[in-house]
Formats: C-alpha cells, structure tokens, sequence
C-alpha cells in the first residue's frame, strides 16, 4: 500500500517537473489527479483494513485552508464593507473578501495539492527504505534535468521535447520555461547529493582509522567508488545551475553550501574530512566551468548593477508598489492567487505589461493572505527549519542525519532565492519543497517511528 504511494509520488513529482514545471494549468492537472487519487486510495484501504497509524500534523493545513476559504466564501455585503472598507469606498462593492474567487478557488486547489503530498510524504517515509528511495528519485529528477540544462547550452539546441523555446535562449532551463525556476529545482536537490557525499566520505575515513594501512584501505573500500560518483552528480547540478545565468539560483545554492559547512564544523566529521570533500568539489566545479566558458556567466552578473539603476523599470519598483498593496489590504489579503489582478491598482511599474508576480514571495504571499496569513506561513517554515537543525546535531544514525543536513541545505536555498523570485508560486518547484519539508518533518518527529517495513 505505501509502496504504491511511494510510486505514485515520485510520478507525480516527475511529471510536473517535465511538463514546463507545472506552469500551465493544464499540465500540473495530472499531478493533481495522481495526489488527490493516492490520498483516496490510502484513505479507503486504511479505513478497509488499519494498517497506518501515524498522526500527522493538523494545525497548519486547517488554518491555512480555513483562511483562504474565507477569502473566497460569499459573504453579506456589509461585513464585507467591515472587512474590506477601501474596496466599497472606491465604488467597488463585493461580496468576496478576495479581489478575484476564482483565482483565489484555482490556488486553493494548488495548496490542498501540496498538503495532500506532505501528508503522503509522511506516511511513506515511515519505512527507513521509502525514505532513501524518494531521497535518490529527487536526486535522479534533478540530474536528469541538469545534463538536460547542459545539454541545451552546449549544443544550442533550444527546446523542451518537441516545444521550441522563444525565451532565454542562451542559458539552460532544462524543462523549465524560465532560468530562474529551473535553477530553483536545482539548488533543492543539490544538497542531498552533497550530504550523501560527505557521509561517504566520513565513512571512508572511519575506515582508514581501522586499518594498519590507511591508503591501502581507503582504495580498496567499496564507498569510494560510491563517493566518486556522488561528488560528479553534485558538479554537474551545481554547473548547471551556473549555466542557467540565475543570479538569484547562484546565491542562494552558495548560500545553502555555506550552511552545510557551517553545520559540518559542529559535527564529528574531521576538518581534514571537510576541506577534502569541498575541495574536490569545487575544484571539479572549476574544471567544468573553464572547460565549457565562463564568459556568458561573467557578463551576466556584470549587468546586475545596470539593473537596479533603471528607475522605475526592475523589481524593486514591483516591490515598492507591493508593499502599497500590503498597506491597502494589511490584515485579510487581497486573495491567494489574486496578485496580478489586484496589482494593477497600485502599479507605476512597466505600465505597458501584465506583472503576474512580485518576484519577492514574502511580499506576494503577504499581500494575498494579509500579515497574519504571511507570518503564519513562513513562521511554520521557519519552525521545520529549526527543528531539523536541533535534530541534526543530536541524530545518532549518520543516513539520518546526512537526509536533516540535505533539508537543512534545501529549505535555505529556496527561502533566500525567495527574496527576489517566485519560485513558490511555480507548481512543480512548490510541490517539491513541500516533499522536501515533509523529508524534514517526518526526520524530526518519526524518527523513532520509522522502521523498515517488510515488502
């Protein structure tokens, strides 16, 4: 039962991924239908034959869809006019504390989709096994996607499958539409596979202790050739990453690697262990680099200054006009998914475009769910965050704590890409971060749970 949950997540997981990250309707629709049917089906099974039992957690997910179906709920008009005076001063009375129902019923069944996958997560990842297979299918979706990348920059053969692209036709996006969200995936995945290497390398040198002979003993030892190949998968996301020309995606994996080191220096992996492993990285990450060209690169980054000098024109001008908004509607939100609608009435920035997002996920969220909504949300984020720490430092079981270190990495990479992308708003890359907070959550709270569970 859990195996066929197990199977039908990374399916899901897979398939928003290929299909243009789930930007489209259209093409996230199957993901749906794969989540909500396991969930049925485990449901049913459970209820048939009790099998589970785990309690998973309630309080988020309850006032989180309890918020934004008050959004969306029709209500009297004049607790509306209570709620929301600007809107009913401004000649505009509605009946909806959201701006726009149907986007905000639309983003209502994207954020039940992604509970409905942390859920699954949790119950899947009570067998020790389950988690190491999701684990390496998240791995293997991110390789995929980076030779993808790599591929379509070295050759300059510029589509997705069959679908020719008309945008950043110079970078790698894999099978994303945009640079930035393909760079997104990659910083997430890119810790595991760091994590899983430096737990290698940390066996390796257990193994040179035990010997007479160190040398001899670390060549011979069947997790070299294991840490080898790891450490090639980590170059390659992490020089796809560089080639997608993501400002944004660099920083924050650099950001999340600096963590991950940081974290290692509290632990009991040796400093000569540390400054190994990371040289052998980077110094593979340089080879690649300079082997394929940093000229795109470089002068990618030199043109974030001239940016940021056109007043007027660039994304703090959207921020600035967010944070009006923010004002406008402080407490309840304008309605999840309602941003590009409800920004045209404080928007003095590129006049002559739709602006969709924010490029800011704290202020869009916060502008669609009110402060409270805004706080909540990445408050509870912020807690998974610093429960897996706590746990990272006491875990005893050293796959236990290479997964924590991996979530740790993860989490951070996307929470600092988040100041200036959307990454959250895109659904592949949400429906992952969520399998990402799940991994976390079910390490912290299950851990004396989980179990490996026969076949």
């Amino acid at each position: 039962m859990l195996r066929v949950a197990e199977t039908g997540l990374s399916v899901a997981a897979i398939v928003a991924v290929l299909a243009f990250g789930g930007a489209a309707p259209p093409f996230f629709l199957f993901t749906q239908i794969v989540v909500f049917g396991l969930a049925i089906f485990l449901l049913a099974a459970n209820l048939r034959h009790p099998r589970i039992s785990l309690r998973l957690p309630r309080t988020v997910p309850i006032v989180l869809t309890a918020l934004v179906l008050t959004q969306a709920l029709p209500f009297p008009a004049s607790l509306v006019a209570v709620l929301a005076p600007r809107d009913i001063l401004a000649g505009e009375p509605r009946f909806t504390l959201s701006v726009a129902p149907y986007q905000t019923v639309s983003h209502l069944l994207l954020l039940l989709t992604y509970l409905t996958a942390f859920s699954l997560v949790l119950l899947v990842c009570q067998d020790r096994r389950a988690t190491r297979r999701l684990v390496y299918a998240l791995v293997a979706l991110g390789v995929f996607e980076a030779f993808y990348g790599l591929v379509q920059y070295l050759t300059g053969w510029q589509q997705i499958f069959a679908y020719v692209k008309k945008y950043y036709l110079e970078d790698a996006t894999g099978t994303y539409i945009n640079r930035n969200h393909f760079a997104g995936l990659l910083e997430m995945v890119l810790p595991f596979a760091l994590a899983i290497a430096l737990r290698l390398a940390d066996a390796l040198r257990r193994t040179a202790l035990r010997n007479e002979r160190p040398l001899r003993a670390v060549l011979y030892a069947p997790e070299l050739p294991s840490l080898v190949f790891w450490l090639f998968v980590a170059t390659v996301i992490f020089v796809a990453l560089i080639f997608s020309r993501s400002r944004m995606g660099f920083i924050s994996a650099v950001a999340s690697l600096i963590v991950i080191l940081a974290l290692l220096g509290t632990s009991s992996l040796s400093a000569r262990i540390r400054y190994v492993a990371a040289g052998l990285f980077f110094l593979a990450v340089v080879g690649l680099i300079v082997w394929i060209g940093t000229d795109p690169v470089i002068t990618r980054f030199e043109t974030l200054g001239q940016e940021y000098s056109q007043s007027g024109q660039n994304r703090v001008s959207i921020w600035r006009d967010t944070l009006k908004l923010i004002g406008h509607h402080p407490f309840l939100g304008t309605g999840l998914g309602t941003f590009s609608v409800a920004y045209t009435s404080v928007q003095t920035a590129f006049l002559d475009l739709r602006v969709d997002h924010a490029h800011c996920d704290y202020l869009e969220l916060v502008s669609e769910l009110g402060l409270p909504g805004g706080i909540f949300v990445f408050g509870s984020i912020l807690w998974v965050l610093a429960k897996t720490l706590r746990h990272y430092r006491r875990a005893d079981d050293r796959y236990d704590s290479a997964v924590c270190l991996g979530c740790v990495g993860s989490i951070v990479a996307i929470l600092v890409h988040s100041v200036a992308d959307f990454n959250l708003y895109i659904p592949a890359n949400a429906l992952i971060f969520s399998v990402v907070l799940a991994l976390a959550w079910s390490t912290t709270h299950n851990s004396a749970q989980i179990r490996e569970i026969p076949d």
